[in-house]
């Protein structure tokens, strides 16, 4: 689904070149195209998905191709919910760039030779446990860009500037509200990822810990998580500490998930 991939990818630039310029000029109408361009995207990157897990005859999500378009794909889905529930219009000049970017080099890497392993298609815990680390680290980002503006928010209050950029992000108390939310539910859904993937581990090869990098990165960002989450739940934590602890934490949120691919392992998807 080449083609198909590449319609989305031109909706996507269309989304992410709007909501640059909204966020610039602050223009209703550049940020309605901006929207209606991202829904566009997701439908069709809902068919592509569709059509290639119905052509592939496995998840799609095996292998970096699907991975990065899948991850995409929860990337605008979680935007979507960000966008209707906080007005957070300013989310999508930092979200949508990298959705695009994400898009490209899944275009460009082209189709995942080969067939998934039986043991990746004979069990349904490996669509689960994919499918929930995958929107886990995509809550985690949506963390990360609210960490990063509350920093900007915070540095132009320090230092008084107040210059444009202030005026266009969000308030501090909903960039904090919105990483508290984010980090909460992307907490919990990498909390049942582990879950799965241990049971999966174990009906695959009797046992649920294989010291992995990908699982030992993943027990350390599921640990800072629960540290932000807790933390950020007392008045002490709500601010420029817990924002740098989610940047810090997106790092970690990287290696686990380039972890697979870069170091050998036990985890060789993904």
């Amino acid at each position: 689904m080449r083609s198909l991939l590449l319609a989305v990818l031109a909706a996507y630039l269309i989304a992410a070149i709007h909501s640059i310029l909204a966020f610039v000029n602050k223009r209703r109408s550049l940020q309605r195209v901006a929207q209606w361009s991202t829904a566009v995207g997701f439908a069709l990157h809902t068919c592509a998905l569709i059509a290639d897990w119905v052509i592939d005859g496995h998840y799609p999500l095996f292998g970096l191709r699907e991975t990065l378009s899948f991850l995409a794909w929860a990337l605008v889905a979680l935007y979507s919910l960000v966008l209707y529930r906080y007005r957070a219009q300013a989310l999508g000049a930092f979200t949508m760039p990298l959705i695009s970017v994400l898009t490209f080099i899944a275009l460009i890497i082209g189709s995942d030779s080969g067939t998934a392993p039986a043991a990746f298609s004979a069990t349904w815990l490996f669509p689960i446990h994919t499918t929930l680390l995958i929107f886990a680290y995509a809550a985690f980002f949506i963390v990360f860009i609210a960490s990063v503006m509350y920093l900007l928010q915070e540095r132009e209050l320090k230092l008084k500037t107040f210059s444009a950029i202030f005026h266009r992000l969000p308030s501090l108390t909903t960039v904090n509200e919105l990483a508290t939310t984010a980090g909460a539910v992307g907490l919990t859904l990498l909390t049942l990822g582990i879950v799965t993937g241990m049971f999966w581990s174990s009906t695959r090869s009797g046992r649920i810990w294989h010291n992995d990098p990908k699982e030992i990165f993943a027990l350390l960002t599921w640990l800072l998580y629960f540290v932000l989450t807790i933390y950020r739940s007392t008045a002490n934590w709500r601010g420029r500490r817990a924002a740098w602890l989610g940047v810090v934490g997106f790092a970690l949120v990287l290696c686990t998930f380039f972890g697979a691919r870069l170091l050998p392992g036990y985890h060789v998807f993904g």
